[in-house]
């Protein structure tokens, strides 16, 4: 919260120890996050309990390109034996994300606008509230910028925009059982300049990003099991400019849909047994 930076990549490379961040250029380049020394592969991301790794790449890694800030209540990082719940990825470590919720009794709105050089404008709107049994949360973000060119030979700027959407509902069905759903939608577009000073600076990514969660949690004293169905959705559309005349478009598409079982029981204050379950489909 005390933060000048929007994206959370930059936050967590000025803050965490054993952490290497990169960033190919500015505002939507390729980035991501080596943990321990290990490659970016080896480090799970988790946003609400879904998986963010990217199933319409080849790697199936996830870029910290264009995750915002704004929506998000908590970060978790876990090195070393924590992550062995999270499986043979999660080598190097493992991120958890959390995302806000209504806390506070009532009905809330919150809004900011910032500003900064090459045009760059962050418009941030947010709606919360608690009544008896529900809870909500309502963020609708959108960042503009129309960034530089990083080549020599031309002045054209390479823009860069962000939308998302994220909602959160919770229902406490009764004092043991609690419902949750969850989306997400970021779209975002940016202009990347050519290698080649003789390529035309025509080059594009438009990226729809949409995660979906849905869970039910049983909470009974010392047993606490959570069942919920993930869905992950990618859709990239690339335009590659080698002659402006005709440019090359590509469409990349990926889906994700898991099933979980995430429990605990707590046998007394000092020892407890973790377990879980996982059915997963990408295509």
């Amino acid at each position: 919260s005390n933060s000048n930076e929007n994206f959370v990549g930059d936050i967590l490379s000025e803050n965490l120890i054993g952490m290497n961040y990169f960033q190919s250029g500015g505002y939507g380049t390729v980035s991501g996050i080596q943990l321990r020394g290990q490659p970016k592969r080896y480090s799970t991301v988790y946003i609400n309990g879904i998986k963010l790794s990217d199933p319409s790449t080849p790697s199936n890694d996830y870029y910290f390109s264009n995750l915002m800030n704004n929506s998000l209540d908590s970060v978790e990082i876990l090195k070393g034996s924590q992550t062995t719940l999270y499986g043979s990825g999660a080598i190097a470590g493992t991120i958890n994300l959390y995302s806000k919720k209504g806390e506070e009794e009532g009905h809330h709105q919150n809004g900011f606008i910032s500003e900064g050089s090459f045009g760059t404008r962050n418009v941030n709107v947010s709606f919360d509230g608690k009544n008896n049994k529900l809870d909500y949360f309502l963020g609708i973000t959108n960042l503009n910028s129309n960034g530089i060119s990083a080549r020599i030979d031309d002045d054209e700027d390479d823009r860069y925009r962000n939308d998302n959407l994220v909602g959160n509902l919770g229902y406490q069905i009764n004092d043991q059982i609690r419902s949750e759903t969850y989306i997400n939608y970021t779209d975002t577009f940016l202009e990347y300049d050519a290698v080649a000073l003789a390529s035309s600076d025509d080059n594009s990514s438009d990226d729809q990003q949409t995660l979906f969660s849905t869970k039910l949690i049983f909470d009974n004293d010392n047993l606490l099991n959570t069942i919920s169905f993930n869905k992950t959705y990618f859709l990239r559309e690339t335009v590659t400019g080698y002659n402006s005349n005709s440019p090359t478009k590509k469409m990349y598409e990926g889906q994700r849909d898991a099933l979980n079982l995430l429990g605990e029981y707590n046998f007394n204050l000092d020892s407890k047994i973790v377990y879980g379950l996982e059915y997963e489909i990408d295509q």
